[in-house]
């Protein structure tokens, strides 16, 4: 479809995509986005630690040094974005910005799941596909990339579902977790065909 000029009634140029508008253009653009993400890696560590016990501790770190290294990625990239001002390295920096995004939400939800706290589910991984229904064009990368995570945190939830029902050492709190977990799993079933849909029919950029 033909957008035209009110003024001129000629063809008006196409906005630029909206990852394209979110490429940093100052320098304290960039540091705000890495930073939450090192605060948030230093919750994980805390909660391991004052959940009590060598499990929770494992998985507190184990999800701090993901989303450290999420954090450091997205410092790289939106700082050669920034230097850089091109096409493609604002390209790179979207596609690292939703990598770390759906991965970030994917390790909470697990991490929290893991020793007991069901409601870490809601985190990202719920309203990330609420996210991509408001912008104006989504590109295909961002579909997949949501329904790569869905189907990779469904899985390890039905696992632990299945875990949860049939393995008699799992302990008192994490038993119900995990069997509620496959409430979760069912439901990113649904995400992923969703979204493998709108993939088909997304711009490629």
């Amino acid at each position: 479809m033909e957008t035209r000029d009110p003024e001129t009634d000629d063809l008006a140029e196409e906005a630029p995509p909206g990852w394209v508008l979110r490429t940093p253009t100052r320098w304290r653009e960039i540091w705000p986005v890495p930073v939450m993400a090192v605060l948030l890696a230093a919750v994980e560590v805390l909660g391991g630690i004052g959940f009590g016990g060598v499990f929770a501790l494992v998985v507190g770190l184990t999800a701090a040094a993901l989303t450290t290294a999420g954090a450091v990625a997205l410092f790289v990239t939106s700082w050669r974005a920034y230097d850089e001002q091109t096409v493609e390295a604002s390209w790179r920096g979207h596609v690292t910005h939703v990598v770390v995004a759906v991965t970030t939400g994917g390790v909470v939800a697990l991490a929290t799941l893991l020793v007991g706290l069901p409601f870490g589910m809601l985190f990202g991984l719920v309203a990330l596909p609420l996210t991509l229904t408001s912008a104006r064009a989504v590109p295909r990368f961002d579909h997949l990339a949501v329904m790569w995570a869905f189907g990779v945190v469904g899985a390890i939830c039905a696992t632990l579902a299945v875990i949860g029902l049939t393995v008699d050492d799992v302990s008192r709190v994490q038993r119900p977790a995990w069997i509620a977990g496959g409430v979760f799993a069912l439901f990113s079933a649904v995400i992923v065909v969703h979204q493998f849909r709108a993939a088909a029919r997304a711009p490629l950029r």
